[in-house]
């Protein structure tokens, strides 16, 4: 992984470790946040994802292509 994504992946951590654990965030507000590109934001996501730091929650309600993310 390069040192943006590195980068991204901590400041990632970093909020949603600062926030109510029922906050939920989606990809669009992540590069609200964090100001970066969006295809970057979403592996370093489904990185996250991949090693159990994070979960999906995909709402019956909400829009199935835009999954929310919290920390496990």
């Amino acid at each position: 992984m390069d040192e943006a994504g590195e980068e991204t992946r901590e400041k990632i951590l970093t909020v949603l470790d600062a926030i109510p654990q029922g906050v939920l965030y989606s990809t669009t507000d992540w590069h609200r946040i964090l100001g970066g590109d969006k295809r970057g934001i979403r592996h370093a996501l489904d990185d996250l994802e991949a090693e159990g730091r994070i979960e999906v929650v995909r709402s019956a309600e909400g829009r199935p292509d835009k999954p929310l993310y919290r920390l496990k």
